[in-house]
C-alpha cells in the first residue's frame, strides 16, 4: 500500500519528551514500513528523518502554551494554519498515495471534505474521544475509524469501525526494574481529568513520596488544586521527561498512580510502567480493564472509592509480581502486535 501517515504538527514525531500520539505514530511509520509499503509521514518540522519513509515536514515549530501578549486562541490558530498546509499537501500529491492515515486531532474532521473531494481512502487512528458533534460527521461522511479500545466505541454503535487497534511500546526504551525504591509516581499532563489531586493525598496518607511527571496542562487547576501540595520534598514536581529520564522514574517506582476522572481511551504511560515492572492503581474509567488485569498487574478501582480506595491498593502492592508485569506487556502490547493489527484494517479498508 502507498500509506500518507499524517503524524503531528503540534510536535515532532516521535516527541523529544512525552507525547504519545506522536510516539505511535513514529511506531506506524517504521513498522509499516517494514512490512513492505510505501510510506510517507507529515509531522511537524524537528521530526525524524529515516531511510524505512519518507519524511514532510510541515509548520513552522513546535506548538508550546502560548507565552507573551498574545490571544488565548493563538496555539489554535497556528494549528489550524498547519492543518491548511497539510491539506494542500494532499491536494498537490494526490497521485502518490492510495490512503491516508491520520493521527492529528482536527484532522479527522477538517480534513474529511478534502479526502471525499479527491475520492482517496481515509481512515482515523482517534487518539481522544469520540464526542457526539464528531460521531455525526463521522456518519455523514462514513469515514472509517480505528479506535485504540474497546471502551471508546461505547455511546456510538452507527460509526464505521474499521477494527480496534491498540497502542503499544518500545520495551527497548524500558528495561525491567526487580526491587522499586520506595517511592510512587504520576505522569501526564496536570490537568482536572488526569486528578493528581487524589494521587497526592493518598501518597501522603500513605506517607510515601510521589514524583509528579508532567506539564502544566491546566494552569487554573496547577494554581488552586496542586501547587499549594506540592512542597518539593514529599510531592515533587518535575514537568516533562524525555525517554530514558522517563524509563528511570518509572521503573524505581512502586507503583503508577492513574486516578483518572474521564474516559480514558488507552492510557500509554500505564503499559509503559508496567513494562518496566511498576504495576499500576487506576480508576475504573474509560479503557483502564482493557490494559490492567485486577489484582494481577495491579489495581482497578471505582473512582467512588476515591483516596481511600488508592491508599488500600498500595498497601497490597507487594502482591503484585513485578516480572509478570513485563511479560503482560511482552504478550500484548508490543510495537509488531500493534503494526500487524493496523496492516490487517488498512487492508480491509483499502479492499473495500
Amino acid at each position: 500500500m502507498k500509506i500518507v501517515i499524517l503524524g503531528s504538527v503540534a510536535l515532532s514525531v516521535p516527541p523529544p519528551m512525552q507525547g504519545g500520539t506522536e510516539r505511535i505514530a513514529y511506531w506506524q511509520a517504521v513498522g509499516l514500513s517494514r512490512l513492505g509499503h510505501d510510506i510517507t509521514l507529515i509531522a511537524a518540522k524537528g521530526s525524524k528523518a529515516d531511510p524505512l519513509y519518507a519524511l514532510v515536514e510541515i509548520g513552522g515549530d513546535t506548538i508550546h502554551p502560548a507565552l507573551g501578549i498574545v490571544e488565548s486562541s493563538r496555539n489554535m490558530r497556528k494549528e489550524l494554519v498547519y492543518m491548511a498546509e497539510v491539506s494542500q499537501w494532499l491536494i498537490d500529491n494526490k497521485d502518490s498515495y492510495d490512503l491516508i492515515l491520520n493521527n492529528m486531532r482536527g484532522g479527522e474532521s477538517t480534513l474529511l471534505p478534502i479526502v471525499k473531494f479527491l475520492n482517496k481512502k481515509f481512515v482515523t487512528v482517534m487518539h481522544l474521544p469520540i464526542f457526539d458533534e464528531l460521531a455525526h460527521l463521522f456518519e455523514t461522511y462514513k469515514t472509517p475509524v480505528i479506535t485504540i479500545s474497546n471502551a471508546q466505541k461505547e455511546g456510538y454503535p452507527n460509526i464505521n469501525y474499521a477494527g480496534t487497534v491498540y497502542n503499544a511500546t518500545d520495551l527497548n526504551e524500558l528495561p525491567f526494574v526487580e526491587t522499586p525504591q520506595d517511592y510512587l509516581v504520576m505522569m501526564g499532563s496536570v490537568a482536572p481529568h488526569k486528578n493528581q489531586k487524589d494521587g497526592i493525598l493518598a501518597a501522603k496518607a500513605l506517607g510515601i513520596k510521589l514524583f509528579i511527571a508532567g506539564k502544566i496542562g491546566n494552569q487554573a487547576y496547577w494554581d488552586k488544586e496542586i501547587a499549594p501540595l506540592v512542597d518539593e520534598i514529599s510531592v515533587i514536581h518535575k514537568g516533562e521527561m524525555g525517554i530514558v529520564e522517563k524509563a528511570a522514574l518509572l521503573g524505581g517506582a512502586k507503583a503508577l498512580l492513574f486516578p483518572i476522572l474521564w474516559p480514558e481511551p488507552f492510557g500509554l504511560v500505564m503499559i509503559e510502567a508496567m513494562a518496566c515492572g511498576t504495576p499500576v492503581v487506576a480508576y475504573k474509567n474509560g479503557a483502564v480493564l482493557e490494559v490492567v488485569e485486577d489484582s494481577k498487574n495491579g489495581f482497578v478501582i471505582d473512582a467512588s472509592a476515591g483516596v481511600n480506595g488508592l491508599v488500600e491498593a498500595v498497601n497490597k502492592i507487594k502482591t503484585i509480581d513485578r516480572a509478570y508485569c513485563r511479560t503482560y506487556v511482552e504478550e500484548n502490547f508490543t510495537i509488531e502486535k500493534m503494526v500487524d493489527s493496523l496492516e490487517t484494517a488498512l487492508q480491509k479498508i483499502v479492499d473495500r
